[in-house]
């Protein structure tokens, strides 16, 4: 199912809900005057692809390459023949048919291969101007967009959760520290998540969410120095494997924070 709200400065958020093995991961696709900020995955095209038809848009903005942002770019770069915009270190990889293993697969969809443009440092809308700040650490070529004049921030998989006990072995946790202490200083309350939706106090839930990461990476680093396995710190950490761990074969798991929390910055 798909559900469409109006948030103020004319957001029109999309909210979709993507079922797999006992669980509902949401979506949220965002329209603010002709832009689009993302597209959703594939598998939902049911839902997704009535809404691409009905709204105007002339450009599309995508936050980074993973499947469940970018499903839907090739239906539009073949029937709405607008342009799309990334990273210039997604472009290669959105220019292949995605390659991901197939438990993702099977619950976003398979991403075909589109042509996407570099996307640039300013973004400009009917209404809106957005600095485009490059926040890798989720993925190399994750983005956020901030509105200055309005106080807002599009993050895409920048948030997600306050308090994170499980991560993808791809992603960078030092990375995402680094990039959310880039965009603390910046002038803003309310923030739109890709999975989260319209947060009204996203700088708090942002601050927070470094807060605890920071704490956990003190205390992962000091057990590691005590001498402890990565598996012993998971366990005094008293971190969990959740539903979706299990479900990706330990892809998504405790294991993997431990283990980027240690690893050594950049």
């Amino acid at each position: 199912m798909l559900s469409v709200k109006q948030e103020k400065n004319g957001i029109h958020v999309a909210k979709v809900g993507v079922k797999g093995l006992r669980m509902t991961i949401y979506i949220y696709i965002y329209l603010i005057d002709d832009c689009l900020i993302d597209t959703g995955p594939s598998r939902s095209g049911k839902y997704i692809i009535p809404y691409l038809q009905q709204n105007r848009f002339d450009q599309v903005i995508l936050t980074h390459h993973h499947e469940d942002h970018t499903g839907q770019a090739a239906w539009i770069q073949q029937n709405k023949n607008v342009p799309l915009y990334i990273h210039e270190k997604g472009k290669a990889i959105c220019e292949e048919s995605g390659n991901y293993p197939y438990y993702r697969k099977m619950y976003w969809g398979k991403r075909e291969a589109f042509q996407a443009q570099k996307l640039h440092d300013v973004l400009e809308t009917k209404n809106h101007t957005f600095e485009v700040i490059h926040t890798p650490g989720h993925a190399e070529d994750h983005v956020v967009l901030f509105d200055k004049n309005n106080g807002f921030l599009f993050s895409g998989d920048l948030y997600i959760l306050r308090r994170p006990t499980n991560i993808w072995g791809f992603e960078n946790m030092n990375g995402i520290i680094n990039s959310i202490k880039k965009v603390m200083p910046l002038d803003f309350e309310s923030l739109y998540c890709y999975h989260a939706g319209a947060i009204p106090d996203g700088k708090k839930r942002l601050k927070q969410k470094l807060e605890y990461l920071e704490e956990l990476k003190g205390k992962t680093v000091a057990y590691n120095q005590q001498g402890m396995t990565e598996k012993e710190i998971v366990k005094q950490l008293s971190l969990k494997r959740n539903i979706l761990s299990y479900w990706s074969f330990g892809a998504y798991s405790p294991l993997n924070l431990v283990r980027s929390l240690l690893e050594e910055e950049e």
